[in-house]
Protein backbone atom coordinates (compact mmCIF):
# COMPACT_ATOMS: atom_id res chain seq x y z
CA UNK A 1 0.00 0.00 0.00
CA UNK A 2 1.33 3.24 -1.25
CA UNK A 3 1.48 6.45 1.39
CA UNK A 4 -1.72 8.22 -0.32
CA UNK A 5 -3.37 5.05 0.12
CA UNK A 6 -2.42 4.59 3.99
CA UNK A 7 -2.99 7.98 4.85
CA UNK A 8 -7.07 7.62 3.04
CA UNK A 9 -7.14 4.92 4.98
CA UNK A 10 -5.96 6.48 8.53
CA UNK A 11 -8.59 9.65 7.95
CA UNK A 12 -11.15 6.88 6.72
CA UNK A 13 -11.69 4.41 9.91
CA UNK A 14 -11.75 7.09 12.32
CA UNK A 15 -14.11 8.95 10.15
CA UNK A 16 -16.48 5.82 9.63
CA UNK A 17 -16.52 4.94 13.17
CA UNK A 18 -17.55 8.58 14.65
CA UNK A 19 -20.00 8.20 11.81
CA UNK A 20 -21.22 5.07 13.16
CA UNK A 21 -21.36 7.17 16.59
CA UNK A 22 -23.06 9.96 15.48
CA UNK A 23 -26.20 7.47 14.03
CA UNK A 24 -26.44 5.31 17.29
CA UNK A 25 -27.03 8.55 19.11
CA UNK A 26 -29.75 9.71 16.51
CA UNK A 27 -31.89 6.56 16.84
CA UNK A 28 -32.39 7.56 20.63
CA UNK A 29 -32.92 3.94 21.47
CA UNK A 30 -34.49 3.73 25.08
CA UNK A 31 -32.66 1.94 28.09
CA UNK A 32 -29.15 1.17 28.79
CA UNK A 33 -27.04 -0.31 26.55
CA UNK A 34 -23.93 0.02 28.16
CA UNK A 35 -21.44 -1.82 30.86
CA UNK A 36 -23.74 -2.79 33.96
CA UNK A 37 -20.91 -4.03 35.89
CA UNK A 38 -20.98 -7.75 37.23
CA UNK A 39 -24.66 -8.27 35.79
CA UNK A 40 -25.20 -10.52 33.00
CA UNK A 41 -27.15 -8.24 31.03
CA UNK A 42 -25.04 -5.73 31.40
CA UNK A 43 -22.22 -7.57 29.54
CA UNK A 44 -23.97 -6.66 26.23
CA UNK A 45 -22.44 -2.95 26.82
CA UNK A 46 -18.61 -4.48 26.67
CA UNK A 47 -19.30 -4.18 22.80
CA UNK A 48 -22.00 -1.57 22.84
CA UNK A 49 -21.55 0.60 25.37
CA UNK A 50 -18.95 2.42 23.45
CA UNK A 51 -21.31 3.50 20.78
CA UNK A 52 -23.96 5.37 22.89
CA UNK A 53 -23.57 8.68 24.75
CA UNK A 54 -25.63 10.61 26.85
CA UNK A 55 -25.67 13.91 24.97
CA UNK A 56 -24.27 15.44 21.49
CA UNK A 57 -21.60 17.25 24.11
CA UNK A 58 -20.29 13.69 25.57
CA UNK A 59 -20.61 12.61 21.91
CA UNK A 60 -18.42 15.49 20.77
CA UNK A 61 -15.84 15.33 23.67
CA UNK A 62 -14.90 11.84 22.33
CA UNK A 63 -15.08 12.20 18.66
CA UNK A 64 -12.18 14.88 17.47
CA UNK A 65 -9.92 12.65 20.09
CA UNK A 66 -11.03 9.42 18.22
CA UNK A 67 -10.14 11.34 14.93
CA UNK A 68 -6.87 12.71 15.93
CA UNK A 69 -5.57 9.71 17.97
CA UNK A 70 -7.21 7.33 15.71
CA UNK A 71 -5.36 8.75 12.60
CA UNK A 72 -1.91 8.85 14.28
CA UNK A 73 -2.47 4.95 15.57
CA UNK A 74 -3.24 4.17 11.46
CA UNK A 75 -0.54 6.08 10.10
CA UNK A 76 2.23 4.70 12.37
CA UNK A 77 1.09 1.48 13.43
CA UNK A 78 -1.17 0.23 10.74
CA UNK A 79 0.11 -3.50 10.75
CA UNK A 80 -1.65 -3.20 14.11
CA UNK A 81 -4.36 -0.84 14.10
CA UNK A 82 -6.98 -3.63 13.46
CA UNK A 83 -6.12 -5.64 15.69
CA UNK A 84 -5.82 -2.62 18.57
CA UNK A 85 -9.00 -1.39 17.94
CA UNK A 86 -10.72 -4.56 18.15
CA UNK A 87 -9.15 -6.15 21.67
CA UNK A 88 -8.30 -2.63 23.07
CA UNK A 89 -12.45 -1.95 22.97
CA UNK A 90 -12.94 -5.40 24.05
CA UNK A 91 -10.56 -6.05 27.07
CA UNK A 92 -11.13 -2.60 28.37
CA UNK A 93 -15.21 -2.94 28.52
CA UNK A 94 -14.58 -6.43 30.52
CA UNK A 95 -12.37 -5.19 32.41
CA UNK A 96 -15.09 -2.35 33.65
CA UNK A 97 -17.83 -4.93 33.58
CA UNK A 98 -15.71 -7.32 36.11
CA UNK A 99 -14.14 -4.51 38.26
CA UNK A 100 -16.06 -1.07 38.16
CA UNK A 101 -18.60 0.03 41.49
CA UNK A 102 -17.05 -2.21 43.39
CA UNK A 103 -18.83 -0.06 46.56
CA UNK A 104 -15.15 0.56 48.13
CA UNK A 105 -15.26 4.27 47.34
CA UNK A 106 -18.59 6.25 48.29
CA UNK A 107 -18.97 7.19 44.08
CA UNK A 108 -19.35 3.46 43.84
CA UNK A 109 -21.82 2.70 46.19
CA UNK A 110 -24.45 2.50 43.54
CA UNK A 111 -23.96 0.08 40.16
CA UNK A 112 -24.23 2.44 37.06
CA UNK A 113 -24.58 2.37 33.50
CA UNK A 114 -21.73 2.91 31.63
CA UNK A 115 -21.53 4.30 28.14
CA UNK A 116 -19.40 6.22 25.79
CA UNK A 117 -16.48 6.19 24.04
CA UNK A 118 -14.08 7.83 26.63
CA UNK A 119 -12.34 4.30 27.85
CA UNK A 120 -11.23 3.77 24.08
CA UNK A 121 -9.71 7.27 24.05
CA UNK A 122 -7.88 6.47 27.07
CA UNK A 123 -6.89 3.07 25.16
CA UNK A 124 -5.44 5.11 22.10
CA UNK A 125 -4.09 8.16 23.67
CA UNK A 126 -2.02 5.58 26.35
CA UNK A 127 -0.95 3.01 23.39
CA UNK A 128 0.46 5.99 20.93
CA UNK A 129 1.72 7.72 24.06
CA UNK A 130 4.01 4.77 25.50
CA UNK A 131 4.58 3.15 22.24
CA UNK A 132 6.88 6.03 20.78
CA UNK A 133 9.15 5.30 24.15
CA UNK A 134 9.36 1.82 24.25
CA UNK A 135 10.31 2.15 20.18
CA UNK A 136 12.83 4.58 21.14
CA UNK A 137 12.05 5.64 18.21
CA UNK A 138 13.00 10.04 17.42
CA UNK A 139 9.75 10.54 15.34
CA UNK A 140 7.88 8.07 17.36
CA UNK A 141 8.49 9.90 20.42
CA UNK A 142 7.69 13.09 18.92
CA UNK A 143 4.41 11.44 18.43
CA UNK A 144 4.00 11.06 22.17
CA UNK A 145 4.78 14.12 22.81
CA UNK A 146 2.34 15.69 20.23
CA UNK A 147 -0.24 13.58 22.58
CA UNK A 148 0.98 15.12 25.70
CA UNK A 149 1.04 18.31 24.76
CA UNK A 150 -3.19 17.91 23.51
CA UNK A 151 -4.11 15.30 25.91
CA UNK A 152 -2.18 15.77 28.99
CA UNK A 153 -4.53 17.13 30.68
CA UNK A 154 -6.87 13.57 29.99
CA UNK A 155 -4.13 12.07 33.03
CA UNK A 156 -7.05 13.11 35.94
CA UNK A 157 -9.50 11.43 34.07
CA UNK A 158 -8.44 8.14 35.62
CA UNK A 159 -9.01 9.36 39.29
CA UNK A 160 -12.17 8.80 40.90
CA UNK A 161 -14.10 12.32 42.07
CA UNK A 162 -12.63 11.52 45.70
CA UNK A 163 -9.11 12.32 44.36
CA UNK A 164 -10.05 14.56 41.69
CA UNK A 165 -13.11 17.98 42.36
CA UNK A 166 -14.96 17.63 39.34
CA UNK A 167 -17.38 19.75 38.09
CA UNK A 168 -21.36 18.60 38.73
CA UNK A 169 -21.43 18.55 35.06
CA UNK A 170 -18.27 15.57 34.98
CA UNK A 171 -19.37 14.20 38.65
CA UNK A 172 -20.84 11.13 36.86
CA UNK A 173 -17.75 10.24 34.64
CA UNK A 174 -16.96 6.65 34.50
CA UNK A 175 -13.38 7.02 35.58
CA UNK A 176 -12.95 2.78 35.56
CA UNK A 177 -13.35 3.19 31.66
CA UNK A 178 -10.82 5.79 31.67
CA UNK A 179 -8.33 3.77 33.83
CA UNK A 180 -8.44 0.53 32.47
CA UNK A 181 -8.80 2.07 29.20
CA UNK A 182 -5.26 3.59 29.77
CA UNK A 183 -3.78 0.45 31.14
CA UNK A 184 -4.94 -1.81 28.01
CA UNK A 185 -3.08 0.88 26.17
CA UNK A 186 -0.01 0.25 28.15
CA UNK A 187 -0.32 -3.24 28.30
CA UNK A 188 -0.24 -3.34 24.30
CA UNK A 189 2.44 -0.30 23.21
CA UNK A 190 4.75 -2.93 25.90
CA UNK A 191 3.38 -6.75 24.16
CA UNK A 192 3.85 -5.12 20.58
CA UNK A 193 6.92 -2.84 20.85
CA UNK A 194 8.73 -5.10 18.51
CA UNK A 195 5.72 -5.05 15.77
CA UNK A 196 5.91 -2.28 13.44
CA UNK A 197 8.06 0.85 13.06
CA UNK A 198 11.09 0.43 14.79
CA UNK A 199 14.34 2.71 16.23
CA UNK A 200 16.45 2.80 12.82
CA UNK A 201 19.34 1.28 13.43
CA UNK A 202 22.69 0.91 10.99
CA UNK A 203 24.77 -2.07 10.56
CA UNK A 204 27.65 -1.00 12.33
CA UNK A 205 25.85 -0.75 15.40
CA UNK A 206 25.95 -4.41 15.84
CA UNK A 207 28.70 -5.98 17.85
CA UNK A 208 29.52 -8.41 15.29
CA UNK A 209 29.80 -5.98 12.35
CA UNK A 210 32.23 -6.46 9.73
CA UNK A 211 32.70 -5.35 6.48
CA UNK A 212 35.91 -5.62 4.52
CA UNK A 213 35.48 -2.09 2.26
CA UNK A 214 36.34 -0.78 6.28
CA UNK A 215 38.94 -2.79 6.67
CA UNK A 216 40.71 -2.26 3.23
CA UNK A 217 40.43 1.91 4.15
CA UNK A 218 41.58 1.31 7.70
CA UNK A 219 44.56 -0.28 6.39
CA UNK A 220 45.22 2.39 3.96
CA UNK A 221 44.55 4.84 7.00
CA UNK A 222 47.21 3.35 8.86
CA UNK A 223 50.10 3.28 6.00
CA UNK A 224 49.17 6.88 5.44
CA UNK A 225 49.89 7.30 9.08
CA UNK A 226 51.58 5.33 10.95
CA UNK A 227 51.39 4.68 14.51
CA UNK A 228 54.93 5.97 15.13
CA UNK A 229 53.49 9.76 13.52
CA UNK A 230 50.66 10.08 16.02
CA UNK A 231 51.09 11.65 19.19
CA UNK A 232 51.70 9.59 22.07
CA UNK A 233 48.42 8.99 24.52
CA UNK A 234 49.76 10.68 27.81
CA UNK A 235 49.41 7.65 30.60
CA UNK A 236 47.45 8.75 33.56
CA UNK A 237 49.98 8.45 36.90
CA UNK A 238 48.75 5.60 38.98
CA UNK A 239 47.44 5.57 42.47
CA UNK A 240 50.94 4.21 44.09
CA UNK A 241 52.74 7.11 41.77
CA UNK A 242 50.78 9.86 43.53
CA UNK A 243 52.73 8.73 46.86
Amino acid sequence: MNEKAKIREAILIPTLLILVLVIVHLMNLPGCYGIIPRYLQGFRGVLLAPLFHSSWEHLFNNAYPILILGFMIFAFYRKIAYLLLTLGWMLTGILVWLFADMGILPSDTHIGCHIGASGIVYMMASFVFFSGIFRRSLPLIAVSLIVVFLYGSMLWGIFPEEVIIYSKEQANISWESHLFGAMVGLFFSYKWRKIGPQKKRFPWHRKDYYNIQDEILWQKYLEEFPEEEKPEKEEKPKFKDLF
